[in-house]
């Protein structure tokens, strides 16, 4: 047994033993230097072989490839892409052309910019919908629709990024054009709905559709039901067959609106007086009296104007000026005249029918006179004073023969009064049969 070697302090004078062999997994490693690095890719050093031709079908002409290398096959240098598309040394090609070193073509094989690579595929953003909704909202003429969608596919394109900003103010322009139709349609047709054909003397020459407030004196019309003022009538020479007449115009008095009842009621009784000439017509019976009076707004806009209106319902046809129609021999009750003869009074219409005294008759005019002059009393105030003065005047004509006759009176109701008719008519009827002449001395 071969005893362990001193230990180091304790040699003694011994020399050293001699080192011993490392095995090979006890030798430290040697430092490892890098290989030499070798460009990707470098220009070939022999003459270039060209390809075989290819085996292509009869007809078939091949595209030229873009960009292609020239002849030679190699790259100048400088490092740039050349017109031609040539490969520089030692780089791969960046968008600019540029060839940074290192030698490595992108992963992919893509050149971008480059002379063989293919186009990058460019993404556009989607265009906004609403827009296009807009656009065809503007050219259908839907203006509420092609404003509301095109604001908002403007913010929203705005806000997404999306494309149609064009679209949406395309069809908001297009609902402009056809607001502008628009006005320019309503005004074409508010003109002609307030005015009609005329002539020289302002009467209508031919058939416009028009409002009844666009109606003047004298003009003739059909279409009129008296439901609504707002529908349209058609004005035509009076000639031709109508149904209903402006016949007169009356100016209302005051300066605050009255309110409409208010208003209603004076309107009335200032078209019944400038009407009433018309209850002497032979188609009085077929007459209806309407009117046209101002709205609050057209009053405080000085308005006062009030347009008397007749409609013809009867089944003749009516082609003459209402005017044309009156009976010479009807009479409006305060236009009768002492010793005028008439049938029986007639007591829900205001005109009588003279007759003449040698023809059979009922009644007779023996006196008319004229109130005193104030204020209306009232109609039993006023029944009294007629009863006193008619029969006065009775027994001023007919002092004796009183037994087979009657007498009666006729006064002003409020609206004649204030008008300026004080008249008072006292008639006689006879009671045993018609008389055959004048018993008025």
């Amino acid at each position: 047994m071969t005893p362990p070697p001193p230990a180091d302090n304790d040699h003694g004078d011994r020399p050293p033993a001699a080192p011993r062999p490392m095995r090979p997994e006890q030798l430290p490693p040697e430092p490892v230097r890098p290989a030499p690095r070798q460009p990707a890719w470098a220009p070939p050093t022999g003459p270039i072989v060209p390809p075989p031709p290819l085996d292509l079908p009869e007809g078939f002409t091949p595209r030229p490839v873009r960009d292609a290398p020239p002849p030679g096959g190699h790259v100048p240098p400088g490092g740039h892409v050349q017109s031609g598309g040539h490969f520089p040394n030692g780089g791969h090609i960046t968008p600019g052309g540029q060839i940074p070193p290192g030698g490595q073509v992108p992963h992919g094989g893509g050149v971008p910019g480059g002379a063989y690579g293919p186009p990058t595929d460019t993404v556009l953003p989607r265009t906004n919908r609403l827009a296009v909704v807009a656009l065809v909202s503007g050219l259908f003429g839907l203006v509420l629709f092609a404003i509301g969608f095109g604001v908002a596919a403007l913010v929203q394109a705005g806000r997404r990024g999306e494309r149609g900003r064009g679209l949406a103010v395309g069809g908001m322009a297009a609902s402009a054009v056809w607001s502008l139709v628009g006005i320019v349609a309503v005004a074409g047709f508010l003109g002609s709905v307030v005015t009609a054909d005329r002539d020289a003397s302002g009467r209508v020459t031919g058939k416009d559709k028009v409002l009844p407030a666009a109606l003047r004196v004298g003009d003739c019309f059909t279409g009129f039901e008296g439901k609504s003022l707002m529908n349209l009538v058609t004005t035509m020479p009076c000639a031709q067959p109508h149904d209903g007449e402006a016949v007169d115009k009356v100016r209302l008095r005051g300066t605050e609106y009255p309110g409409d009842q208010k208003l209603l009621e004076e309107a009335t009784v200032e078209c019944d007086l400038k009407a009433v000439r018309f209850r002497k017509s032979r188609y009085v019976k077929n007459l209806v009296p309407y009117l046209v009076h101002p709205t609050r707004a057209s009053w405080n806009s000085g308005d006062r104007g009030v347009l008397c209106l007749i409609r013809y319902t009867g089944s003749e046809t009516l082609t003459v000026p209402l005017a044309q129609t009156l009976d010479p021999n009807q009479k409006i009750w305060h236009e009768l005249k002492r010793g005028d003869c008439f049938s029986k009074w007639n007591g829900p219409s205001p005109s009588q029918r003279v007759l003449p005294c040698t023809t059979p008759h009922w009644s007779q005019v023996y006196a008319v006179y004229r109130m005193k002059p104030g204020s209306y009393e009232g109609a039993d105030a006023m029944e009294q004073d007629a009863e006193k003065g008619c029969g006065k005047r009775l027994d001023d004509v007919f002092p004796s023969r009183r037994d087979s006759i009657l007498y009666g009176w006729v006064f002003a109701e409020k609206y004649e009064w204030e008008s300026g008719i004080r008249t008072v008519v006292c008639f006689v009827e006879n009671q045993d049969g018609p008389l055959k002449k004048s018993i008025v001395p």
